[in-house]
């Protein structure tokens, strides 16, 4: 792949470039999401549901939420700041992994990181991911 890299088109030998509303076309074309892909409101709704009954059990804990817990959160958040809810769908599904079940590499990469979020401050994170879309 990158033997094959040649260049950006307007960088290219005898090609004359393109124009620049071609490259802009070509960028909405490939960040363009296929209506097949797209979510509902109401599905956009349950993700955030998702991830206020995740915060609602773990305020229910005698326990801040663990390091994995912790970063499948932030990520999740981050995800759904994007707009990119089937991505923070996934990191909802591996927040609730039994301990088990988790995969060792990432919890040995994740725990080398300084822990910062509590369960409030998810939840405020939450709440302005919620007004934003509103």
């Amino acid at each position: 792949m990158i033997a094959s890299f040649t260049g950006l088109p307007s960088q290219c030998a005898g090609s004359g470039g393109m124009k620049r509303a071609d490259i802009h076309a070509d960028i909405h074309r490939a960040s363009s999401t296929p209506e097949s892909m797209r979510l509902s409101d109401a599905q956009k709704a349950e993700v955030h549901a998702t991830l206020e009954a995740i915060l609602d059990r773990l305020d229910g804990m005698p326990r801040a939420p663990d390091a994995w817990e912790e970063t499948c959160l932030v990520l999740a958040l981050n995800f759904l700041e994007s707009g990119l809810y089937e991505r923070a769908l996934k990191e909802l599904d591996d927040c609730v992994l039994p301990a088990g079940e988790r995969s060792p590499w990432r919890e040995r990469q994740i725990n080398r990181n300084p822990r910062r979020y509590s369960v409030a401050r998810l939840r405020a994170r939450l709440a302005g991911v919620q007004a934003a879309i509103r």
